[in-house]
């Protein structure tokens, strides 16, 4: 008889495990895109350092309905991988006023130059330097997550972020796509 009630545990335990497992799983989970954290107001950075272009002046983070902050570098394998997903994020959702920006923690953007033109990039996105990592480390709060790269904030037209996301994904994928029409179909 023991045997059966550690079965009939064994099995109820299984089950809630199914359970817990489907609680969360939506059309973007399904799909891959289950990392993403979406806060449940934007919120703002106060005194964000800024993201500085090749002549030196400073990327704007606000202005477009929907701005994908990547950052990455030269040396993360993973961020490599991800960035011909963010390109072509880019070119499905540009039109529609989402803006795509590459922000690398390399040393210097000759560095971050020369590795984009050999990969054959040329200017698919716009591409930004975080001098020493200050402004990837104002988004290192435990409600935006960042602990290392890749990592990516999605912000609003005022600059505040909606959500993010740490790790490599498929950003060209059919739940990445639903969620940021979404998001431009909102901010419309």
């Amino acid at each position: 008889m023991p045997d059966v009630k550690r079965l009939l545990l064994l099995l109820r335990c299984i089950g809630v495990g199914f359970v817990l497992l489907g609680l969360g799983a939506g059309p973007a989970q399904a799909e891959g895109f289950a990392g993403l954290e979406i806060l449940p107001e934007p919120m703002m950075r106060e005194d964000s350092p800024a993201l500085l272009n090749a002549d030196g002046t400073a990327v704007p983070l606000s202005g477009p309905p929907v701005t994908v902050l990547n950052f990455w570098a030269t040396w993360c394998a993973p961020c490599v991988a991800e960035l011909p997903t963010l390109i072509a994020l880019d070119e499905a959702l540009g039109d529609r006023g989402l803006r795509v920006v590459a922000a690398s923690l390399d040393r210097s953007f000759e560095q971050i130059e020369v590795f984009w033109q050999q990969q054959g990039w040329g200017d698919a996105l716009e591409v930004g330097l975080d001098e020493r990592g200050a402004l990837f480390r104002s988004f290192s709060s435990d409600a935006l997550g960042a602990r290392g790269v890749p990592y990516t904030a999605i912000l609003d037209a005022e600059g505040a972020v909606v959500s993010w996301f740490v790790g490599d994904t498929d950003w060209a994928g059919e739940a990445a796509l639903a969620y940021f029409n979404g998001l431009l179909d909102a901010a419309q």
